[in-house]
């Protein structure tokens, strides 16, 4: 098992590349943009947090 991090730059590409903004992912998380925001600049977060962006769906790829 590995336990790399995500570096905040990282974070946010993963979940924009996946067609999530910050407000859609706080809103699906529901947390706040600024939790958010703290959360995804925190390099000490919780890995919880790293393999929940890296599984989001992708909403380019979706037909909605």
């Amino acid at each position: 098992m590995t336990d790399t991090r995500l570096s905040p730059d990282e974070f946010k590409r993963i979940y924009k590349a996946k067609g999530w903004t910050g407000l859609t992912l706080a809103a699906r998380w529901n947390i706040t943009p600024q939790w958010l925001s703290r959360l995804g600049k925190n390099t000490a977060r919780e890995i919880i947090w790293d393999d929940a962006v890296r599984g989001l769906e992708d909403l380019k790829g979706s037909k909605n």
